[in-house]
């Protein structure tokens, strides 16, 4: 009776860990294809123009369950410098939706070896050594060095940041500016068509600048007067005809 009853127990043991281990593979084998499910293996790129999106294979048999939207966001943005911003999308169960808007060509700074196409907010989109394009050209008092440069950096200067605004601000008037002179941090020169000149201060409120500058020119048009040079980097602006 005695060995019967050990004998029970063991066996019972045995059941125990024979669905212990049954229970775990399961549990093992779902995990493991549920995991396979939701692996990414497609990737939607969204745009107005066909590109080739850089490190793109990194995104592929990551899982989405633990994808971070944002965080791909920025990957994305930092690796392709073309791209301005990227909204990120997942669609279930194994696919991310990519969509995607791009810098567009604003200035050209000349610098000790060629041009740098700038971005309106400053990101070198190319390095070129001959000026094929139509766009405006910066004149810096400091030629820089190219070589500490690279594709996709951002340049940090105050008064080229400056004048990358005041760039902006003219367009949406209506002028064209075939170069700027900065002569200085207070002295930035827009050379316009017709040989007309604005001259801008790194010193003074931008948006006062930009504001006295738009009652000028809507008056001047008003009135129908043309100007030869104005100067906006006093508090009353000085202008020349």
């Amino acid at each position: 009776m005695s060995l019967n009853t050990s004998l029970m127990k063991y066996l019972s043991k045995i059941k125990f860990f024979s669905i212990f281990i049954l229970l775990c593979l399961v549990s093992f084998l779902i995990l493991f294809f549920a995991h396979q499910f939701f692996l990414i293996r497609n990737i939607e790129l969204v745009s107005d123009k066909k590109f080739s999106l850089a490190n793109k294979e990194e995104l592929i048999n990551k899982s989405i369950l633990f994808a971070n939207q944002n965080q791909i966001s920025k990957k994305i943005i930092k690796d392709n410098f073309f791209i301005k911003t990227a909204n990120v999308e997942k669609v279930w169960p194994n696919s991310l939706k990519i969509s995607v808007s791009f810098y567009e060509q604003c200035v050209l700074l000349s610098v000790n070896n060629g041009f740098f196409n700038l971005s309106c907010d400053g990101r070198i989109l190319q390095k070129i050594k001959v000026n094929q394009t139509f766009l405006p050209i910066i004149n810096y008092y400091q030629k820089l060095n190219s070589g500490f440069f690279q594709t996709g950096d951002w340049i940090d200067y105050e008064d080229i940041k400056q004048a990358l605004f005041f760039i902006n601000k003219l367009k949406e008037i209506n002028l064209t500016v075939l170069t700027i002179d900065i002569k200085g941090q207070d002295m930035l020169v827009f050379n316009l068509v017709d040989d007309k000149k604005i001259v801008f201060s790194n010193n003074k409120d931008k948006e006062v600048q930009d504001y006295q500058l738009e009652l000028i020119i809507k008056q001047f048009k008003i009135e129908g007067k043309e100007y030869k040079k104005i100067d906006l980097r006093f508090d009353k602006p000085i202008i020349s005809f």
